[in-house]
């Protein structure tokens, strides 16, 4: 029944894409929806549809799926032109998946590994289309504002959590408030850097800033309101750097005037999380024990222990009990809490090293291009774009969640957007 089903959604793509082809109010439809749709995937799961599910795994992909982004996405390649995209862009994300894929030859449970390739290969072909789609000028914009819909979509949901259910802590459509704050970097950063450079209407960009920061306020995540204020810094030193404008100037005024006014609302909310939740990390620091057990296995498995076997190895080789993880299931079932770590454990040194080349190539490409070319949109769509990746960046120092599909969808949004933008700059690229 469920093979049936899929069979009929992909016979569906290609009626689906001439239509879509045809009318160009469609197409903005589409590529607002790509643009939306991984804010809502953990409360929409009926759009995915498992081949494989293994409940009891734990890992941060347990089972064979294909999301709805995954068929818009294919949709997408067949009807988009074709464009001449960098092919050295995507060296360093096929280098990861290359090594998590030779990972899987000496995992324990090749299979669970075989999750994660899926998953990587799901997301490659979203950041490859993207890329594509965004040789047209139109598409970044209708994939933020796609974002922007996600994100009013969960600020709604954070209201009702905070104000209807009086929660401490509001996760808004995802399962945990980490990831809802992780995704805010990806709506936050590229319109404030359009903020300051001029390149859109305040009447879009103040509400969307402002969604942002309540939105992220309200997670009550020290890691995620810590590493928006530090993107927040970061990005205005950037564009600073780039010159300094009445705009810039004001915006700064009004971010500081605005920080002062939500000072209250900050500490009330974390206050009420620690009312409810007291953290008591002298008694029993979690991460710091994550962190040992991710150590001990980099240090018996050079080449990694496979990739999704970080709790496999913890529970089953005696790690947890070494690095001094409390006894309860919950704890045993955690994933560590830095993704950097995560990749080292699970892939080894090699897979750190093509771990951290694939994050960091959209970052250098963003700048490269961003900081040399005179078109004004194009640049502001860039350096904004670099400047949410090295927010997510920095909160993974913190949190695995940069593994997440949903987080992942929007990292690979995000690296298409850079690399489908800095192609159009690029001598000799066409459409």
């Amino acid at each position: 029944m469920k093979l049936a089903f899929v069979a009929l959604l992909f016979l569906s793509l290609f009626p689906a894409a001439l239509l879509i082809r045809r009318y160009a109010w469609l197409a903005r439809i589409f590529w607002l929806s790509i643009g939306a749709l991984p804010f809502v995937l953990p409360s929409a799961s009926f759009l995915d549809v498992g081949f494989i599910s293994w409940e009891e795994w734990h890992g941060f992909v347990t089972g064979l799926e294909v999301t709805f982004i995954d068929l818009l996405i294919v949709m997408a390649f067949f009807i988009l032109p074709r464009h001449r995209t960098s092919k050295i862009y995507y060296i360093p994300f096929i280098f990861y998946v290359t090594v998590a894929a030779v990972s899987m030859l000496s995992a324990p449970e090749p299979l669970a590994a075989g999750f994660a390739i899926w998953q990587f290969a799901r997301v490659f072909l979203v950041m490859a289309v993207v890329a594509r789609a965004c040789a047209f000028k139109d598409v970044p914009y209708l994939l933020f504002n796609g974002m922007v819909l996600g994100l009013m979509a969960n600020f709604v949901a954070v209201l009702w959590q905070r104000f209807g259910l009086d929660l401490a802590q509001n996760t808004g459509l995802f399962v945990h408030q980490n990831t809802l704050g992780m995704a805010i970097h990806f709506v936050l950063l590229p319109h404030l850097v359009m903020l300051l450079s001029g390149t859109r209407r305040l009447i879009y960009l103040g509400p969307t800033i402002t969604l942002s920061l309540l939105a992220v306020i309200f997670t009550a995540s020290r890691g995620s309101v810590g590493t928006a204020a530090i993107g927040m810094a970061a990005t205005f030193v950037v564009t600073a750097m780039q010159g300094i404008t009445q705009r810039k100037i004001a915006t700064i005024v009004a971010s500081l005037v605005a920080v002062a006014v939500a000072a209250p609302v900050v500490i009330a909310t974390f206050e009420k999380r620690f009312e409810r939740a007291p953290i008591n990390e002298e008694a029993y620091d979690e991460r710091a024990a994550f962190n040992n057990v991710s150590a001990y296995i980099l240090e018996d498995f050079p080449m990694g222990i496979g990739v999704n076997h970080y709790v496999y190895a913890a529970q089953n080789f005696g790690y947890s009990d070494r690095g001094g993880v409390l006894p309860f299931e919950a704890n045993r079932r955690a994933i560590v809490h830095n993704a950097y770590l995560l990749a080292a454990a699970e892939t080894g040194y090699l897979g750190l090293i093509a771990f951290s080349l694939m994050l960091l190539t959209p970052v250098a490409v963003a700048f490269g291009t961003g900081l040399r070319i005179g078109d004004r949109a194009d640049s502001a769509i860039l350096i904004g774009c670099a400047m949410a990746l090295i927010t997510v960046y920095l909160q993974s120092f913190l949190e695995w969640i940069i593994y997440a599909k949903e987080i992942q969808y929007m990292m690979a949004i995000t690296m298409g957007i850079i690399f489908g933008v800095s192609s159009r700059h690029v001598k000799g690229s066409q459409s």
